[in-house]
């Protein structure tokens, strides 16, 4: 037992296969999710690391408080949003989950348990935010919460007439919102390629009498692959598309939603992973400078016209930061794509590599199973260095996973 491979498992909804290993031991952290401390002067809250997003907003909620940082499904654990350093709806201006990470505790069979933090034991908590799991159990965390100003938000959609323009609104919009993120038409390649909305949100005062407080949806392989075969393709995603882009024009003069729903938005989409299959679907999530995003956007509208696929979903947010060790953070634009999974989706997955690679991009480690090491080296460039680190602390190596497998972690 002592030598078996192993590693953590908090919600299991990572689109990389980060908490399990052939022949492996995944340790489930989903029994350990309690609040086991709570500052109300300084608005630390103290939690076992399998509490779910959601469960520990319902908790800051209810004390005015909540987690600016935080990914799109509330059943996503604190542990993975460690693991992973996640971003938020703003990561320009709020940057990624270690910045309200205060402590953590873990747990390694050769070193016992630890405490890290900025101040102690810095570099192994540099090293542990972001670190996919592979320094040990993540067992327990100190959370930094804000104030929120109200428990509503309104969100407003503003429309763009194609990527490039929807790009430089997302930049000057960053500043000036609590959220900002943008959604483009990619599922066909004709004029206006990328047109679609910027979303911005700010906390109002004013929202219905009562906030929704229902649980998340279940996700699981089971939920979301019900169905044998995929009802996405050309046709039904460029339907889909549509009418999403319908919807939006509700949001043209602001539309009031609570702060859960802002938080959360994927509660609301669990039809549309269904709607993959028993195959599932592809994201390839990417930062691309400023100077060199549209051309980006410009070879992938090229590849589709000569190649079709249906991208099923594209969004982008405003990055900023330093990139350091395998944490997915920089400067640029975020964008992002879906497509079913399957050959062909393999094949523009390998040639956006290439495009990433060429246009000084970083693609993102968490959402591609796929993503080759030779990508991962050439993008991440203190790739060897969280490597050395690992290994210094490590040298049995007893946490890896399929991810750090693949990536020769």
């Amino acid at each position: 037992m002592t030598e078996t491979p192993r590693i953590s498992r908090g919600s299991g909804l990572s689109y990389a296969a980060a908490s399990f290993l052939q022949d492996g031991l995944s340790v489930s952290h989903r029994s350990f999710d309690r609040v086991t401390d709570f500052d109300s002067a300084r608005h630390v809250v103290e939690v076992e690391t399998g509490i779910s997003l959601f469960a520990l907003h319902r908790f800051l909620s209810s004390r005015g408080l909540y987690l600016p940082i935080q990914p799109g499904h509330g059943r996503i654990s604190v542990g993975g949003c460690i693991a992973a350093d996640v971003h938020g709806k703003n990561q320009s201006r709020d940057g990624t989950f270690i910045n309200q990470v205060e402590s953590i505790e873990l747990l390694h069979p050769s070193h016992g348990i630890l405490e890290l933090s900025p101040q102690k034991n810095p570099d192994l908590f540099r090293l542990t935010c972001g670190g996919y799991g592979l320094t040990g159990h993540i067992i327990r965390a100190r959370l930094r919460a804000s104030p929120a100003p109200t428990a509503w938000v309104q969100m407003r959609g503003v429309p763009f007439a194609d990527a490039a323009e929807g790009f430089e609104r997302l930049r000057l919009a960053t500043g000036g919102t609590d959220f900002a993120y943008t959604w483009h038409d990619m599922a066909s390649s004709r004029p206006g390629f990328g047109s679609g909305y910027l979303f911005q949100g700010r906390f109002v005062d004013e929202g219905a009498s009562t906030a929704s407080d229902a649980e998340p949806p279940v996700l699981s392989s089971e939920s979301r692959g019900r169905w044998p075969v995929s009802l996405m393709n050309a046709i039904s995603s460029r339907a889909l598309n549509l009418e999403f882009r319908r919807r939006q024009k509700r949001t043209l003069r602001g539309q009031v939603v609570s702060l859960q729903d802002a938080l959360f938005p994927a509660h609301k989409t669990q039809l549309y992973f269904q709607l993959f299959g028993a195959a599932g679907f592809r994201e390839y999530q990417a930062i691309l400078p400023d100077a060199t995003i549209e051309d980006y956007v410009e070879t992938v509208r090229a590849y589709v016209r000569a190649q079709p696929l249906p991208i099923t979903l594209s969004s982008a947010k405003a990055f900023a930061g330093r990139r350091e060790l395998l944490r997915f953070t920089g400067a640029g634009i975020c964008l992002a794509f879906d497509v079913p999974a399957g050959a062909a989706a393999d094949r523009f997955m390998a040639f956006l590599d290439e495009r990433v690679m060429a246009l000084g991009g970083l693609p993102n480690i968490i959402k591609d199973s796929r993503l080759p090491r030779a990508v991962v080296d050439f993008c991440y460039g203190e790739a060897d260095r969280f490597r050395d680190a690992l290994h210094a602390f490590d040298s049995k190596r007893l946490f890896r996973s399929d991810l750090s497998e693949r990536l020769g972690l």
